[in-house]
């Protein structure tokens, strides 16, 4: 084996363990994030799981949105997410409203309940994280915003 073939091996070789190494910390992530997501919810009402996060935190940000919407954008099936949406109005955190275009279709809102109990939810958790991560530089920040939106996209494209 020539030096060249060796080299392109040893950059093979150095690359899939970059790969190895790159997806061990995204599962790591992820194991994380499962952890806060199941903290969250329990903060937000001890009766929600996980899975309510996703359908609550796109209507907060939406601040109005119908149940198409969300179906479509979170890919869940109209029959769960009215479940889902029942118990979120039990618990106070969401409210229905007809929607003003099309009289037949409701529109989900968050309560001030909901908004008062998910700022409270993260801001332990934010204040923790910014601590934690007071002391790395801007550049470090501004490259760890830009990765992780690089990787977000290429996720999405999957």
């Amino acid at each position: 084996m020539d030096t060249t073939s060796a080299d392109a091996s040893n950059c093979t070789k150095d690359r899939a363990d970059r790969y190895s190494l790159a997806e061990q910390e995204l599962f790591s992530l992820i194991a994380v994030t499962a952890r806060f997501k199941r903290e969250l919810a329990h903060r937000l009402n001890g009766q929600l799981t996980p899975g309510y996060l996703p359908v609550l935190g796109l209507i907060l940000r939406n601040g109005r949105i119908t149940q198409s919407e969300i179906c479509e954008k979170l890919l869940v099936d109209k029959a769960t997410l009215s479940r889902m949406i029942s118990k979120l109005e039990q618990l106070d955190l969401v409210v229905r409203e007809v929607n003003a275009e099309d009289r037949r279709a409701s529109d989900l809102l968050p309560t001030d309940y909901a908004k008062e109990r998910w700022h409270s939810g993260f801001e332990e958790w934010r204040k923790e994280l910014r601590s934690r991560m007071s002391n790395w530089a801007d550049d470090d920040l501004d490259t760890l915003v830009e990765l992780l939106g690089r990787l977000n996209l290429e996720i999405q494209a999957i």
